[in-house]
Order: C-alpha cells, then structure tokens, then sequence
C-alpha cells in the first residue's frame, strides 16, 4: 500500500515519540499547543497516543496525564508527577515499530471509516492490529499490564466465571443486575463483546488474559456504572477511561484510531474526539479502580447506591454525548 508523505510523517513520529526525552513540562505544553490548534502539535499528540499504543505499552499514564494538564488547562484534577517519573519510554531503542503489515491495515481502517461499519466490526477490525505487531509487543504488554496499579493483580487472579442471563435477570427491578439484563435483552446485545473462548485470548500470556476476559464481560457494567452512554463520542471516551484504569491496550488501539482519523480525514473533529478522550483519561485516572470491585456482589445493589459506596461519579463532558450522531442525521 503505497503511503501518502503526510502518512509517511504519522509513522515517524509514532516512532519516534519521546526518543531522547521529554518532561511533563514537554508533555503540557504539548497538549496545551494541540488545545490551541498547533497542527503540528495536533498530529504529535495523536502520534504520541499510537506510540503507547502500538510501539510502547506502559508510557500511557506519564504520556497522558501530562498531555490532559495541558489540554484540559485549569480543568485538569490530575496532580503532575515529579520530574524524576515524567516520562521514561523505558527500552526505547529495543522496541519494535510496527511494520509495514500493522501500517497497511491501520491506514485501509481510516480510509474505510467512512462506510456504515457496525461496533461490532469495529471493535474486531480494532483488535486485530494486534496480530500485525512484532511478537515482542505481547512481552511489554505484559509487563505494562502487571505493572499498572489499577489491574489488581491480574497475573495471578483466576479467569472469571461467565455471567448468566439467568443470575441477572433474577435481579430486583432498579438493581445494576437488572438493568443490565434489560440492557442486554432489548437491544439483543452479548453478554460478552467478544468470544472469551478466541485463540488469540487464550494464547495471551496471565494478566492480559485476565484483563481482556473480565473487561469482554464488563464493558456494559463499566458504561452504566461510569456513566458512558452507547454513542459515537462516549464509546471512544469509554475506551479512554478503561486505558487509565488498567492500561487495557485495546482501549489505548481505539483511542490511538479515533485520535489519528478526523486528522486524515475531518479535521475538524480532532479537538472534539481530543477532548473527550482527555476528559475521559481523567475520570479514570481519578475514579477508584473497577478491577478491584467484585461486580458480581454487587448486582442486587442500584446504580446509585454502588457508586455512593465506592465513591464513583458518573463521567461529564463539554459535548452532548451524541453530538455526532446529531450532526449525521442534521446532514
């Protein structure tokens, strides 16, 4: 697939992101650019976030923390981190890029983003970058994974039992239970959003499969209790949320996906798509950690109530959460 030289540039820059240092300073000042509209700073945001994405999984909380200051200005809730931990891109230059199979399959995604695809098809065509990557991206996932604070010490944790359409529906009427049965049932959804039983789950070494099959099983749990509706926006802020809360790295192929589309193909969008993403980084760098909660013992409780006990506020944007799905249907 032949590349365009704006194309060319992305590659380079998600490359290279950070090789020879950079501060939180750096990192502020960064997304403070990109806020004001700085092209040039818009497209090394976005190749930053495909860096933690693709090249370097672990960089995300010192990269994003430092890029949502920035955007996010007197907004922002999250306390910069001490220089000494700003952003170390650790074994930068033993790090495989992505080659030229991972570039032709993330630029024919942008290109066909366009066309009616369902979530569905989007979340898979998504996953499947992962195939695409050197095999020692697994290896730094890993340690990304067991070194993150949020994943409650996925590495050793038993791979969890499914959920039952039966135990939910049981549930009292105004229950999380409930409402997820209903959520489930009327809108003929999964109860997992993709099969836990894939040979590319089973072959991910211990945290990675941990993480992947508790959040394939509670990523509508996660919308109601963290307040994310099903939109276009809200699903990208979603994804957001999941990657500062347990460095899920398919969250962060989304998110690196969402952040370099409106820039090749509806600029326009960027600073919209950007400010969710950093809005919703925040939530969940400042929610309690949702791996650690048994969700199971919590499905006879309401909303309400589970976010009172565990101190959860439901996520708040600048934008309407279906400001896309008005602006299509206006056209």
């Amino acid at each position: 697939m032949k590349r365009t030289a704006e194309q060319q540039a992305f590659e380079q820059l998600t490359r290279q992101f950070g090789k020879g240092g950079i501060t939180s300073a750096d990192l502020e000042t960064l997304g403070q650019r990109a806020k004001a509209g700085d092209s040039a700073a818009m497209q090394e945001v976005a190749a930053a976030i495909a860096h933690i994405a693709f090249v370097n999984p672990g960089a995300s909380m010192a990269a994003l923390d430092g890029l949502a200051r920035g955007w996010l200005g007197e907004a922002a809730a999250i306390p910069a981190t001490p220089a000494a931990q700003a952003l170390m891109l650790s074994r930068l230059d033993e790090a495989d890029p992505p080659g030229t199979a991972f570039w032709d399959a993330f630029w024919a995604f942008l290109s066909s983003r366009e066309e009616n695809m369902s979530g569905e098809e989007v979340t898979e065509r998504i996953a499947a970058f992962a195939s695409s990557l050197p095999a020692s991206f697994t290896a730094r996932a890993e340690e990304a994974a067991i070194a993150h604070p949020g994943t409650a010490n996925a590495a050793t944790r038993p791979i969890p039992e499914k959920i039952t359409l039966e135990t939910l529906g049981q549930q009292p009427e105004g229950s999380l239970g409930h409402d997820i049965y209903r959520l489930i049932v009327d809108n003929d959804f999964h109860l997992e959003v993709l099969d836990r039983d894939d040979a590319t789950i089973n072959a991910m070494p211990p945290a990675l499969r941990y993480l992947n099959v508790r959040i394939l099983q509670m990523h509508d749990v996660w919308h109601m209790m963290a307040g994310y509706r099903t939109t276009m926006l809200q699903e990208v802020g979603i994804s957001a949320f999941s990657l500062a809360q347990f460095d899920h790295n398919y969250s962060a192929m989304l998110i690196a996906t969402a952040a370099a589309s409106p820039l090749f193909n509806v600029p326009e969008a960027f600073p919209v798509v950007m400010q969710v993403i950093m809005e919703a980084w925040q939530h969940g760098r400042t929610t309690p950690f949702f791996m650690e909660i048994e969700w199971e013992n919590e499905w006879h409780r309401s909303i309400a109530d589970i976010r009172a006990h565990h101190g959860i506020k439901a996520f708040e944007s600048i934008y309407p959460a279906d400001l896309f799905e008005q602006l299509r249907d206006a056209a």
